[in-house]
């Protein structure tokens, strides 16, 4: 919804989910759009309270709760939902122009899990240049906590781990490198 959401400027979206990244999607796209659907599969949400009451005072957002996207309707893009309601076992259908699903994200870590330590969402932990704890490892993006799972917060993050992995091949060589965010290292002068 941060990236794409400006596409949808005046327009109808759905938002699927019911955690705090559903929950926030639907708040800044009711800034943007001119309706938005929150679609939950469940009759709570599990997201802060701060931001459930945020999302309940909107007037343009309009929970659909108990209830799952059963098909996307269109032919080039998104026109409308047929929506489940898994209470009282009947559909619906509602207008929109675009949809986003916000149901959380899950990183494949395993592969590494004993090379590297993990979070209790198996996010890999590094330092601030990408290093795991085993030296000559390095992880960025969306398996590591960063705050925002964006593409160009993940491309940020690699260039970083990939200058710490070059600067620490070099090193290996013998090759004097000045450290990576080394404070101590001299400013140029004026």
């Amino acid at each position: 919804a941060n990236c794409d959401g400006p596409f949808y400027k005046g327009k109808v979206v759905a938002v699927v989910g019911g955690g705090n990244a559903a929950l926030d999607a639907a708040e800044v796209l009711s800034k943007i759009g001119t309706k938005v659907y929150l679609i939950h599969r469940r009759q709570d949400f599990r997201a802060f309270e701060a931001l459930i009451n945020e999302v309940e005072s909107r007037e343009n957002i309009e929970c659909i709760l108990n209830s799952e996207v059963k098909e996307i309707l269109g032919e080039q893009t998104v026109n409308s939902l047929k929506i489940y309601n898994n209470q009282s076992k009947s559909e619906s259908e509602i207008k929109v122009d675009g949809l986003f699903i916000e149901i959380g994200r899950i990183a494949h870590t395993d592969l590494v899990a004993d090379l590297v330590e993990r979070d209790e969402l198996k996010q890999i932990l590094v330092d601030k240049r990408g290093l795991t704890k085993t030296p000559g490892l390095f992880a960025a993006g969306d398996v590591t906590p960063v705050e925002f799972k964006q593409i160009t917060v993940a491309c940020g993050s690699a260039t970083l781990a990939a200058l710490s992995a070059y600067q620490y091949l070099q090193m290996k060589r013998g090759a004097k490198t000045i450290p990576l965010f080394d404070r101590s290292t001299p400013k140029p002068k004026a």
